[in-house]
């Protein structure tokens, strides 16, 4: 063989030897535009070559800067299927979560339509709308949940990414209303009607009411006081804690008030209308109502067929002051000009101890009674259980249990008659001061009205001029009006 001819053989092996060099496996770290993926691509070896491990795509991985968020498994999967042409998410960033907007949460309806209160099967009642919204001292009106800061985000290479706050809420803090150190809830300082004003929580101790009780208003019950400047008409009621002040008048509707009532023109009762006072009542006239007033009743010309119950006097003034029909007791006097009628209609007069003391007198004595009994019922049996233990030396566990327990029982009776004996003396003293109560007629009194004062009664046979009757000497005695 020529000497030319291995050298061009020596070439060609050192060509072929060239063609398949080994070439080891290749990674590759990609990045998105905002850098919250990072990809990776791995290159498998050729000829031979050390194929990429997964030490070596976590070491690319860090060496690209990656920090934040990588996916083990991606990097896993990426390595075993050495696919070149696929970019495997490896890494995902977190995007920030902005705050939460603050928001503010009523404890109470803020529909200010007019919502007739449901009943059964569908109907509606339009007695009863809902109009006042009542709370006490102290409920929580209005809570605030704050604006959160929300959660900052994070690219794959550890840039954080700031979050957008939530826009905070401010309660808007009204009278008779107390916002808490925290701001986060506002509570109601006095009771009344909470309503919201220009944007404000208020409570109004005092309820107004431009117009009447009626359909357009339904019944009224309000914790505080209530100012009607209409009229309060038939089959309505309203009732109310504070004082009531009615601008118009009451026709067949009902009241129940905790404090005073003011009737500017008068109630006329229509046969229905009950009227339950704590306190004083003023009115221009009363007819055809029930009415019960724990102070004075004042009224201003007359009372007519009507059932009256004063705690202390019962006054009717004007022109007329007249009292004709019906039923009208007082605590202490009844004062008018015309008692009864030309026509003798039956009116009666009471005067000395309220209906309530009475009733609560009768009740003492009973309960008093009553406990006397059970405490001599019991000394009695006290005394068996003591003989038997005198005479047989000790009881048995059941029989001194009982005795213990009826000794118990007999200073609770014994305190019990005590408090009940001091009630009635109390009482006793209300009842003999009924006997001083007085019936005074400016005017007249006529035949057919009946006189009770405290236990003594009479009914006027003729008719008698200024009178003032009163007990003296225990026995009814008719003096002259400015006696």
């Amino acid at each position: 063989m020529s000497e030319n001819r291995k050298v061009d053989e020596r070439e060609d092996i050192n060509n072929n030897e060239k063609l398949v060099e080994k070439k080891d496996g290749e990674v590759v770290v990609k990045f998105s535009r905002d850098e919250m993926e990072a990809y990776l691509v791995v290159v498998p070896p050729e000829n031979g070559g050390t194929p990429v491990s997964i030490t070596m795509a976590k070491e690319a991985i860090q060496q690209a800067g990656v920090q934040y968020g990588i996916l083990e498994q991606e990097v896993e999967h990426a390595v075993k299927m050495m696919n070149p042409s696929d970019n495997v998410v490896v890494a995902k960033g977190k995007k920030p979560t902005n705050g939460q907007d603050g928001f503010i949460e009523y404890k109470f309806s803020t529909d200010t339509r007019i919502q007739p209160m449901e009943i059964e099967h569908g109907r509606v009642d339009f007695y009863n709308l809902n109009l006042i919204k009542n709370v006490q001292a102290g409920d929580v009106l209005v809570v605030k949940t704050p604006a959160s800061p929300g959660e900052p985000g994070m690219t794959v290479k550890g840039k954080e990414l700031k979050a957008k706050a939530g826009k905070d809420v401010r309660i808007a803090v009204g009278k008779n209303t107390d916002l808490s150190a925290d701001e986060k809830s506002l509570t109601a300082t006095t009771a009344g009607h909470v309503h919201i004003v220009g944007g404000k929580v208020i409570v109004d101790p005092v309820f107004e009411l431009k117009g009447d009780v009626d359909f357009s208003s339904g019944n009224l019950n309000f914790l505080g006081t209530v100012v009607v400047r209409g009229s309060i008409t038939f089959g309505f009621s309203v009732q109310c804690e504070g004082d009531l002040e009615v601008g118009g008048s009451i026709d067949g509707g009902n009241v129940t008030v905790g404090g005073n009532l003011t009737v500017r023109q008068g109630i006329q009762g229509q046969q229905r209308s009950i009227i339950d006072v704590k306190g004083n009542l003023v009115s221009r006239f009363i007819q055809n109502a029930t009415v019960k007033a724990g102070g004075d009743v004042v009224v201003g010309e007359a009372i007519m067929h009507s059932m009256i119950d004063a705690g202390y006097n019962l006054i009717v003034g004007g022109k007329k002051g007249l009292i004709v029909g019906g039923q009208c007791r007082a605590g202490s006097e009844i004062v008018g000009k015309t008692l009864g009628s030309l026509h003798s209609t039956v009116t009666e007069l009471e005067v000395g101890v309220c209906p309530e003391i009475r009733q609560k007198y009768n009740e003492v004595c009973n309960a008093l009674d009553e406990n006397r009994l059970n405490l001599d019922k019991t000394q009695k049996a006290i005394k068996v259980l003591k003989d038997w233990e005198a005479r047989l030396g000790s009881l048995a566990e059941d029989k001194r249990f009982l005795l213990m327990r009826l000794t118990r029982t007999q200073f609770q009776l014994l305190k019990t008659i005590q408090d009940l004996e001091a009630e009635k003396e109390i009482l006793e003293l209300r009842v003999e001061e009924g006997n001083r109560g007085k019936i005074r007629a400016a005017t007249c009194i006529y035949p057919g009205v009946g006189i009770k004062i405290g236990q003594n009664t009479t009914r006027i046979r003729d008719k008698i001029d200024f009178a003032t009757i009163l007990i003296e000497e225990g026995e009814l005695r008719f003096k002259p009006y400015n006696y």
